[in-house]
């Protein structure tokens, strides 16, 4: 329906919401019906587009509460497409970061539990879509929000998950973070977004190089290293000097030897390595030299 016309299914959507409110409410401990619920919820919004707006806030507070006392991932999704179409207009945006940052709460609370990144990668995996869906959609309000820093503190944390889907939405937040400060589409916001990654990187910048040289290294299979490498020629793209130098750092971390004594890295292949890296004039270069070097 083009985006002038009177949407017919407007009001089909408004009549079935408040069977789905209650269906929430009811059922709201039982993660499959929640799940199907969410489904419908998605499709609805999907199919209304910014028609749907009025429903936005019942249903984000819905999704809140909800969470809170029951963290279905699903509601992190729901979140991301949320964003997806809401994220640009000028009147959600706050409404979308407290969602966020209400969502956040909980999310941490359960991943802080004993081995709890490797107990829940759906919500790994729906936590990051969502934070990637910000970064696209409104970058600035997530760069400048106080949940930035512990998204990313996570992200880095994250990075060592060995699960396919949960370590592909994470690479894939951590690049597209990196990206919007380096990708100048000659939107009027570029230079803030530059100011604001580069804010975050003198906080955590060498943290995440190090973290993921170790990943490589020690955490995850062959197949992820173009993921990693991209995120890797992103943070080279803001600032290759002090790249270079966060580099040397996290290779300097990495043990040389194992337990027994036996050599497990050569200086000269540390060397080799990093000015494989930071002499790399494009992305495919850096995977190249992290295939090379993990072997």
């Amino acid at each position: 329906v083009p985006g002038s016309s009177f949407n017919p299914s407007l009001p089909v959507c408004a009549q079935i919401w408040p069977v789905l409110s209650e269906t929430l409410n009811k059922h709201s401990a039982d993660n499959r019906i929640v799940e199907r619920c969410c489904r419908c919820l998605r499709f609805a919004v999907r199919c209304v587009g910014k028609g749907s707006a009025a429903l936005l806030q019942p249903l984000v507070t819905q999704m809140v509460n909800v969470y809170r006392a029951h963290q279905h991932s699903c509601f992190l999704y729901l979140g991301s497409i949320l964003v997806d179409e809401y994220g640009m207009e000028e009147g959600c945006r706050q409404g979308l970061l407290d969602m966020l940052q209400a969502l956040c709460i909980p999310t941490f609370q359960l991943l802080e539990q004993p081995n709890g990144l490797q107990n829940h990668p759906d919500t790994v995996d729906d936590l990051f879509r969502l934070a990637a869906r910000f970064i696209q959609r409104s970058p600035v309000t997530l760069l400048r929000s106080q949940v930035m820093i512990p998204i990313l503190q996570w992200a880095i944390a994250a990075t060592t998950l060995d699960h396919r889907d949960a370590n592909c939405s994470v690479m894939k937040f951590l690049r597209d973070l990196i990206h919007t400060g380096v990708a100048n589409d000659h939107e009027e916001d570029f230079e803030m977004r530059k100011e604001l990654i580069s804010q975050v990187m003198n906080q955590l910048g060498q943290q995440l190089v190090n973290q993921l040289l170790h990943t490589c290294c020690f955490c995850l299979p062959p197949y992820t290293l173009p993921d990693v490498a991209e995120v890797l020629w992103e943070i080279m793209q803001i600032d290759r000097p002090t790249f270079c130098r966060w580099l040397e750092n996290s290779l300097k971390g990495l043990p040389k030897e194992t337990t027994g004594g036996a050599i497990q890295v050569t200086h000269k292949q540390l060397t080799d390595f990093h000015k494989q890296v930071t002499s790399a004039e494009e992305c495919k270069q850096v995977c190249w030299a992290l295939r090379d070097f993990t072997r």
